[in-house]
This record gives structure tokens, sequence and C-alpha cells, in this order.
């Protein structure tokens, strides 16, 4: 058994000196040491994959919003220049690309306030024309009413004168004359 050990005892030296040679321990560290640095790539690909999706996903945004930019662009200059002409009738300033909401909202709010007054002034205006009517039907009525107050004279008159209505305007100034004689004589 002595020889058994001893050949084991050999054997296991023998063994230790060839992996100490052969530096396994140290071989096995570096492979250890390599596979991190590969695995630290691969995490720093997988980052940089990740990143440049990320990337590849904005550049898609920003290319359809730079094609919804240009639809919208070209949609607001066929607006303006369907409008501008009819903008600067009713504003009286030219309507641009520049123009921006707040410049074209005091434009509207002036317009508004402008309409505003107007609409006032016509309904101080309807109500003069309607008591200017109605002073005008009472006009109408006093007229009607002259008239008949005309025809039932000259009927007294032609009563009166006859055939001799040319003679009237000296016969209203003998009456006349009369009138005031008596009115001396009354007061006198």
């Amino acid at each position: 058994m002595k020889q058994s050990t001893q050949d084991t005892t050999a054997a296991l030296e023998a063994a230790q000196e060839e992996f100490a040679q052969k530096a396994w321990d140290q071989k096995s560290t570096e492979i250890d040491l390599k596979i991190s640095q590969i695995e630290e790539e691969i995490k720093a690909v997988q980052i940089e994959l990740t990143s440049t999706s990320a990337h590849s996903e904005s550049r898609v945004k920003i290319d359809v919003l730079k094609g919804d930019l240009t639809k919208k662009t070209q949609a607001r200059n066929v607006v303006i220049s369907s409008t501008a002409t009819k903008f600067k009738d009713l504003v009286g300033q030219d309507l641009t690309p520049t123009s921006t909401d707040s410049q074209i909202n005091v434009l509207y709010r002036r317009k508004q306030e402008d309409l505003e007054e107007a609409e006032r002034l016509l309904d101080g205006t309807s109500k003069e024309i309607t008591q200017f009517e109605a002073k005008l039907n009472t006009c109408k009525e006093q007229l009607k009413d002259k008239k008949k107050e005309k025809h039932v004279a000259y009927g007294k008159v032609m009563e009166i004168c006859g055939d001799k209505v040319e003679e009237f305007p000296d016969v209203l100034k003998a009456y006349e004359d009369r009138v005031s004689e008596l009115k001396k004589w009354v007061g006198g």
C-alpha cells in the first residue's frame, strides 16, 4: 500500500506539476476574463442597437412630421391664396403666411366691433324710421280729414255762391271785412 500511496502521490505531484506548467489556472482565469469582456462588448452592442433603433424611430417620426408639415404648409398656402383678396377687401390688410393668429384676431375683433356699432346705428335708424312712418300716417290721416273739411266747405260755398264761384274771393273778402268791423265795434 505504501507503494500505491507513493504512486498516487507521485502521480498527483506530476499532475500538479503538469497543471502548473501548462498554467491551466491562469488560462482559465484569462478565458473567464475574455468571456466577461465579450459579454460587456455584447451589452454595449445591444445598447447601441437599442439606441440606434430609438434614433431610427425618431428619424422616422421626424420624417413623418416633416411630411405633415409640408402638407399643412401647402394647405395653408392654398387657403391664403384663395382668401387673400376677400381678406384684404374685408379687413384692409394683406393676408400673408407670416400673419399670426393674434394679428388676425385683433383685426377680427375690430371688424366685430364695427359690425356691432353698425347694428346699433341700424337699430336707432330703424326706430327713427318707425317714428317718421307713424308721423307720416298721422299726417296722412290729418290730410284726409282736411280734404273732407275742404269738400264740406266747398259744398257750402257752392250752396251760397251757386254758379258764381269766381266771385268767391270777393265774397270772402267782404265777409272778412264785415267780421273785422264787428270785432272793432264790439271791442271798441
